[in-house]
Formats: C-alpha cells, structure tokens, sequence
C-alpha cells in the first residue's frame, strides 16, 4: 500500500560537510542513518542548546519528530528553520511530509511545490507531491508527476508505481491499473496489496482467470484477511468472504488510512432532550453523493419527509455542484446544504462542531468520496454510519452506530462491527417513490425479443463474478428463448460477458446491454420490459434492486452471509415477497425455473407487487421517516445518558405488518 507521505530528509549536500569536522554532528548523523528516532532527539536537543540555530541539528531533530509520529511539533520546528534557511529543499519537503500526517493536504502541496521549484529532479519529492494529490482525490494530476518520479529514481521505485496503479484504478483506467498491480506482484510474491487490487482491478475488468485461487491465496497469505490489505469496499466484491473477513479488512485498513490522527475531540454539545416544545435535534447528512449516483437517486424523499417541527436537517456535500435536477432537489430539501469539497480534514471537522450537529449522519463511508479522516476527529457528539457502505468502518471513532435492519444486521452479528448496531423495524433501504414509471416502450426498441423470457441485472458489472455467471449461465441453458439483460459495462466490458457466456456454452447474444439513459424515469421505465430480476451475490443490487421492484418487476435474491449480500433478502422481505428469497444457491436455481415455466405464478408475484407498492413498509417514506426519526431521538437518549446499546427493531411491529401483507 502507498505509504502515508513520505520520506523525511535528515542529511543532505553542503550541511551534511558541517558535521566532518564535529564529533557531536558525526555521532548525530550515524544515528539519522540508523533511523533510530527516539536517540536521535536528546543529542539534537542537546546541541541546539548549544547552537539555538544549528541548521543540520534542527533538520535532524525534525527527521526524529517525524519518525515519532509527532507531527505537530515538526511542523512549529521546521516553520522556525525554514525561516533561517528558506532556500533548504528538504526542509520544505519534511515540512510537507509532517502537514501530509496532519492530513493538511492544500498545506501540505504548498511545501511540496516550494522544495520542487529548489530540487526539481528529486523523485522522492514527486511522488509525494503525488500522494498529496491523492489525498484530495486529484488523480488525474498525481499521474505526470509519479511518471516522472518513476523515470527520474534509481532503480524499480515501488512506492510511486503503486501509488500510480492506484491513481490509475481511481480514473478508471482499469487495462494499466492492472498492468501495474500484476508487475508489482509478480516482482515480489508477498506484495499482498498489489494481489489485493489485482482481485478487485480484475472483477472490474472483467477478467476472471483465476480470480477464486487468486482470493484463496490471498486469504491464505494474508492468515486469514488480518493483515493489512486495501479499501475494504472493493472487498465486499470478492465471492466466498464473510462478516469476520470483512470486519479484518476494515480494521487494518483504517488503523493505516487513520493512523497520524491526534486524540478524537469530542464535540462539545448538551445532549439535552429535543421534543417539539424545546429545541429540534440538529442533523446533518455528510456525503460525497448528493448528485447523479446512486445514493442520490434513493435519499431525497427521506430528508424531503423529515419532521421540521422535531429535526433541523442539513447536508454537507464533499463534492461539488454537478448541476442535476437530484442535486437541485437535494439542496431544497434540507435546511441548508454546505459544500466543503475544499475544506481540509480539521476544517471540515471545525465546521461541522462550530454548526453544533447532534447527530451527523454519513452517507459514504469508505467509498471514494467520503471524508472518513474527519469523522475520526469526532466532528459531533453521535456519529452514524447509514446508506453508502455497507459494512463496518472498522475504527470506532469514526462511528458510533450503524443503521441497518434486522436481516442486514441481525443482532447476532454485532461482533462484526466496531459501530452499535441500530435496527429500522424494515428495510434499511429507502426509495424515491416520487418517480413513477410511465407505460414501458416496445421491447424491440430496446433490443430485447418481442416474446421471449427476460431476465434482468442492470447493476455495474464490478458485482458479477464467476460463481455467479456460472449459475446465470446454467439458468440461461435450461430456459429456451430466454435473454439476460445487463447494464453495459463497455465495448471491451461487453466482449469479455460474451466471452465469458460461450465459455459457459451460452450463446453470446443471448445477452442484451442496456444502453445509458440520462433520465431516471426513463430508467424506471424499460425496466418494467422485464420478466424477473436477478439478484447479484455476494454484494446484492442495492438501489438497483429497488428500481426493479418499484418498476413491477419482481426480484429473486440470494441471502447471503455478510451486510452487503442480504440487502436483496431485506428488500423482499419488507415488500412481503418471502418466497423470492433464497437461502442457497440450488433453491435461486430452481425458483428462477420455477417462475419460467409458470408465468401464472409470475404475473401473480407481480399482481402482489404492485399491491405492495401501494401499501408495504418498503415503500412507504412517511412510516420510513418516522421509523428514522425515531432511531436518531434513541440514540440522542443514549448519549444523554451516556450510553451506547443497540437499538433493535420490535418485533410485534414486523410480524403484524407481515401478517398483513401476507393476507394482502
């Protein structure tokens, strides 16, 4: 994995001639090469107080200060020597290097650019310009500088190649991501992150040769996902992990992702009790989403329903203004929505305790906007994890709860999560059912077969994989006529399907791709074309799987062993369609055949939704605010009191709403 910085300099050109001549400069300079920090700073000390101004004394004492992880105090450090000796690149360079740990990152770029415009040749000063950039989510700039950083190092230069793989992955190069991830792992067969990426850079591709003894082999070098690996969100991908697995990956990459944080601040708020007659509970939404994607497809009429006389509700988007009607309708919807795209970690956390937010709710988690650093410095009083990630943070810092509902997070799981579990009675998944499909076009104007069977799986080919194809496939063979209808993932996306189908002795147009509609009633509508929509596994559809059954199309999932994988199982479930769950492979099998040879059965199945979008917990936003507002005022009790139980779900309310969707 690409380190948190850099290397700091403690001994270079001219200064290092000082020490030729100086018994104590020489024995601190022996120990700078060492490496061994906590020597290094009483010499240093103790020649500074001989020589306040000694430069080659102050640029060692701020290498140790570095090497002690104590960042702050190498930033006072070298602002002071840097005044003394402004034109000292690697003192710049050890500035940007303890204001990166800071995650000062717009400061941080500052330094590095100032000892660039001194040492423009220096490669290890590239690449941390670079890492910079990536910080702030700048991949397209960190790439020239690591190309040169690369062709400027002596020698094979490790960290830059990974960290231009990773840029690389991040603009969704995905062909030279791969490229990069698989001469890394084949130069050393213990890089476990580039073997990481390669797993999760060949599900994007699409190319899964040997992609189950690629994760075995992980597992197996890894004991088990307890070392350090890569962002736990492309793991969620992998087939064959479970909630252990996950809970493993999640807490090695935070404790390196949040590694340099100072102690949390707690925000200072009285957790006075917030009812209509006193004050409304202030919550705050923070997302890198609220635009065209898929958690801003599903959130507005949640926060449009919120009760305004009980709750104050704002947004803080960490992306900028797209300009869409979801972004419009997001920013109506709360009370304020503030952009802090430009806000460094420690401001965004600053501004966020200045606006007094009880409860800050975030939307992202570890996906590729989310601003998981802030959260650890505890920007409120209760932190939530909900909607954007599913699964656990992994450091308890960064949250205090995680909403979910009793399939997704059952109570039994909660060794799987460093967050409290909180329960909605139903669905944790909300829907946007203010969009309503219109009469469906012609399937020929969509490609599909006027009269044959259609199944459909319109989520981003990243969650297809080879136990699932495997089945898909086999379910194709034993239904004539029939079609898989797939989101198109690319000319070179959609050949590599093709491949992958007639490997399977499928017949390569037997799968349809959807072509890119910008509208999302337009969306909602073709997909109401299909006959039955099959859940992906082990990461389930998600928002995709509401749109299927908001459009009337019944949906057959797989309940899986982890958050992500009963997603699917949750939706039915509150939707009151038990029977399109499956608890194994075999059984999806067997009732996608099922329902095949008996459209009665079918047409049925898609007479009852159409009911139960009328009436059931899994469309109903009104009951689904409330259900919310609930949990928040909970936890709210919770911190008064200061404690943090679970918030589980009661049973009586799912079982009589059950009991009447069943009779429905």
């Amino acid at each position: 994995m690409a380190t948190a910085g850099g290397k700091a300099g403690g001994r270079k050109g001219g200064n290092a001639r000082q020490a030729l001549n100086d018994p104590d400069l020489i024995a601190l300079m022996r120990l700078v090469e060492a490496g061994r920090f906590a020597e290094i700073e009483p010499v240093a000390r103790r020649i500074l107080n001989k020589r306040p101004n000694q430069p080659l004394a102050m640029k060692a004492l701020s290498f140790s200060l570095l090497g002690l992880a104590r960042h702050g105090e190498a930033v006072a450090l070298l602002d002071h020597a840097i005044r003394r000796n402004p034109q000292d690149a690697e003192l710049h360079n050890n500035r940007g290097i303890a204001l990166s740990q800071l995650m000062r990152w717009d400061d941080s770029l500052e330094s590095f650019r100032r000892a660039r415009s001194l040492t423009p040749d220096d490669s290890e000063l590239l690449k941390n310009m670079a890492f910079a950039l990536t910080r702030m989510h700048r991949w397209g700039e960190a790439v020239p500088l690591l190309l040169e950083a690369i062709e400027k190092h002596p020698g094979d230069y490790l960290e830059a190649i990974t960290l231009l793989a990773d840029c690389l992955f991040n603009s969704g190069r995905y062909d030279e991501a791969w490229t990069c991830y698989g001469e890394l792992y084949s130069g050393d067969q213990e890089n476990l992150y580039a073997l990481f990426q390669l797993i999760g850079t060949g599900l994007r591709r699409i190319h899964w040769e040997g992609l189950v003894d690629r994760i075995a082999e992980l597992r197996a070098k890894s004991d088990g996902f307890s070392r350090v690996l890569g962002r736990p969100l492309v793991s969620l991908l992998f087939p064959g992990l479970d909630s252990q697995d996950h809970r493993r990956i999640a807490e090695g990459y935070s404790a390196t992702m949040l590694s340099s944080l100072p102690l949390p601040q707690e925000a200072s708020v009285a957790a006075e009790v917030a009812d209509p007659a006193g004050r409304r509970l202030r919550v705050a939404y923070l997302s890198g989403d609220f635009r065209f994607h898929p958690v801003g497809f599903i959130i507005p009429e949640v926060i449009e329903r919120h009760d305004r006389t009980r709750f104050e509700v704002l947004g803080y988007s960490t992306m900028t203004d797209d300009g869409s009607d979801i972004r419009k309708r997001l920013a109506a919807g709360v009370d304020q929505l503030v952009d802090v795209g430009s806000l460094t970690v420690h401001h965004l956390a600053e501004r966020i305790r200045r606006d007094r937010i009880d409860i800050l709710v975030d939307l992202s988690g570890w996906t590729q906007h989310a601003r998981p650093e802030s959260l650890a410095l505890r920007c409120a009083p209760v932190q939530v994890n909900w909607l954007g990630y599913p699964g656990t943070m992994g450091h308890a810092a960064v949250a205090d709860y995680i909403i979910g509902d009793p399939v997704v997070t059952p109570v039994e799981d909660a060794e799987y999560y460093t967050e409290t579990i909180a329960q909605l009675p139903f669905c944790y998944l909300p829907a946007d059912t203010t969009w309503r499909p219109e009469t469906a076009a012609s399937r020929l104007a969509e490609g599909l077969p006027e009269s044959g069977f259609v199944f459909c799986s319109l989520n981003g080919s990243q969650k297809y994989n080879p136990p699932l194809f495997d089945l898909w496939c086999r379910l194709l063979r034993e239904t004539p006529g029939s079609v898989l209808w797939l989101s198109d993932p690319g000319a070179a996306g959609a050949e590599a399907l093709r491949q992958e189908a007639i490997r399977r002795q499928v017949q390569a147009e037997r799968l349809v791709f959807a072509k890119r509609v910008e509208s999302k009633r337009d969306h909602l509508t073709r997909i109401a074309l299909a006959d039955l929509g099959l859940d992906p596994f082990p990461y389930n559809s998600h928002s995709t799987g509401i749109d299927t059954l908001w459009a009337g199309v019944p949906l057959l999932a797989l309940r899986g062993s982890t958050f992500a994988g009963r997603v699917g199982a949750s939706m039915l479930l509150a939707a009151g369609l038990d029977e399109l769950v499956a608890e194994t492979p075999e059984q999806y099998l067997e009732t996608a055949l099922g329902l095949y040879h008996d459209r009665a059965r079918l047409d049925g199945l898609r007479q009852r939704l159409d009911r139960a979008r009328q009436s059931s917990p899994l469309f109903d936003m009104g009951r689904f605010a409330r259900n919310l507002e609930d949990v928040y005022l909970r936890m709210w009790e919770n911190h008064g009191n200061g404690k943090r139980m679970p918030i589980l779900a009661n049973e009586d309310i799912r079982a009589g709403q059950s009991h009447k969707e069943a009779g429905a």
